[in-house]
């Protein structure tokens, strides 16, 4: 009795004590609206007993219920939503904003640029910026034109009036790109299954790793390390693990005095004069490694890989499986897709000039990322203050910005917000909004690195491929369900039908 009554105790004066410590982070957190909070286990109850599917559907009820900013507490951790973009601006680009959540460490990536600590992602940010500058990204375009080409060729075998799901296609399609664009090492001669499995296992431990996020009793990693999700993780790692390290053993039978090798000294003369100074990602990643005082050890290294892998294969992958989706569904704006491309790039490759020229794709692309975002949320946790316009964000709160929120608010889309328009991204239309109410890769200093790549990765992709076949699917808008993970799932697969277009050259 006595022990029960010390133990009592002394949780009380802790309690009080933790109370105390954080008696700025209560004060601010009194002033902003949410939900109600239980004591101890704050807004927990909200997500209970929901899989992802309902769990998107409850949170955006909530959000457009309540207004914004929004308060809720995970335990004893303050969430902060902010939805409005003048205030997302504010989160973004503050330097004492930077860091990322605790919840970012389940992804187990946290030396690459993904999830390092601020400190860390500042230093390694700053060194690998170049590896996607305009030179850089230019010297890509001859490859993604190659494989675009020999993806479409592979495409001839499904023309027929059977679906296909073209995402399995897709996400190999784009492993190979990454990997022989930024990391310099061609998977294109691995076997198909592999590369395919892959990306399953990649999507699926990625997936759970997301979901342990608002499983709370998980979050205690010596409690996770008992479960048999710990144990399933550990597998899919070891074996996603393998692909960075057939990259890594590549690029060092490339270089076997020890010297990073430059891509570029195989390619034609005139490609050397025109990129004299051009260096990848793995280029320069190696490049930097060299260096003690840069803290980039064997494993950061191979995470550095890993996370240019991922995130490259999972988000082109999704977003061009979404868009030959909606492609199929609204044939009137397929067409003038099509009619752009033959008046930009009839036929050969697309070069990188034309690929500025293809606004009716560019608005059709955003369009579909609007209503089918590739990531659903971000976050970020404040080291001090940070001011975002009216209201002030303690340090230790996490900061989530909704794109999948913001992306459909009617008091930035209009009424008919929900609605398939690509119109909303007309030039007048553009500058009529604020220029953070669509930030499909992030924005401010900690952006997604790859974002011009991607772009630009696409739109050869999509060239090719409508250029060739016209797409037809069964499969309405207003059927598609999102899934919240790290990488937003649909809940259907990307069933396309396709048709040779007899004007294709």
């Amino acid at each position: 009795m006595i022990v029960l009554v010390f133990i009592g105790v002394f949780a009380i004066v802790y309690y009080i004590n933790f109370r105390r410590s954080r008696k700025r982070l209560y004060e601010l957190a009194e002033r902003i609206p949410g939900p109600f909070d239980y004591p101890l286990i704050g807004s927990i109850l909200l997500t209970l007993g929901k899989d992802p599917l309902e769990l998107v559907a409850h949170l955006m009820e909530l959000m457009h219920q309540l207004p914004s900013p929004m308060r809720a507490w995970l335990g004893p951790f303050l969430l902060v939503v902010i939805d409005r973009p003048e205030m997302v601006q504010d989160i973004l680009n503050s330097p004492d904003c930077l860091q990322k959540p605790f919840m970012y460490d389940f992804f187990r990536l946290n030396k690459g640029l993904f999830g390092a600590p601020a400190a860390m992602w500042r230093r390694h940010r700053k060194l690998l910026n170049t590896s996607f500058s305009p030179a850089v990204l230019k010297s890509f375009v001859p490859k993604l034109n190659a494989k675009a080409e020999q993806f479409t060729r592979e495409l001839d075998d499904k023309v027929s009036s059977e679906c296909f799901d073209v995402h399995t296609l897709l996400a190999r399609y784009t492993l190979v790109t990454i990997s022989s664009t930024t990391l310099g090492a061609d998977l294109s001669v691995e076997r198909r299954e592999v590369l395919e499995e892959y990306s399953s296992n990649a999507i699926q431990m990625f997936t759970a790793s997301f979901e342990r996020i608002y499983k709370a009793w998980l979050h205690p990693e010596f409690l996770y390390q008992m479960t048999s999700a710990f144990k399933e993780e550990q597998a899919r790692m070891k074996l996603f693990k393998q692909m960075s390290r057939k990259i890594i053993n590549i690029r060092q039978a490339l270089q076997p005095s020890g010297k990073p090798k430059d891509d570029l000294q195989d390619s034609d003369p005139e490609d050397r004069q025109e990129f004299p100074k051009a260096k990848n990602f793995i280029e320069r990643l190696e490049e930097i490694a060299t260096d003690p005082s840069n803290s980039i050890d064997e494993d950061g290294f191979q995470q550095h890989i890993d996370t240019m892998m991922f995130g490259g294969n999972d988000t082109s992958a999704q977003a061009l499986s979404n868009t030959l989706l909606t492609l199929g569904m609204y044939p009137d704006w397929q067409e003038k897709v099509y009619q752009e491309i033959m008046e930009v790039a009839p036929s050969g490759p697309i070069s990188y000039e034309d690929l500025t020229k293809l606004t009716n794709m560019e608005m059709f692309l955003k369009e579909t990322i609007r209503l089918l975002p590739i990531t659903g949320l971000i976050a970020r946790v404040p080291t001090k203050e940070v001011q975002a316009q009216d209201v002030t964000i303690p340090p230790g709160a996490i900061v989530l910005i909704p794109f999948l929120k913001m992306h459909r608010d009617k008091a930035l889309w209009g009424p008919d917000a929900e609605q398939f328009n690509p119109d909303n991204f007309l030039p007048e239309r553009c500058a009529q909004r604020h220029p953070y109410a669509f930030i499909p890769f992030s924005q401010g200093p900690r952006n997604c690195i790859g974002m011009k790549y991607g772009w630009i990765s696409m739109k050869i992709l999509l060239c090719h491929v409508v250029r060739q076949y016209r797409i037809a699917t069964d499969i309405k808008l207003n059927e598609i369900k999102l899934s919240l993970s790290l990488v937003m799932k649909l809940n259907k697969k990307h069933l396309i039908r396709l048709e040779r277009r007899c004007a294709a050259s």
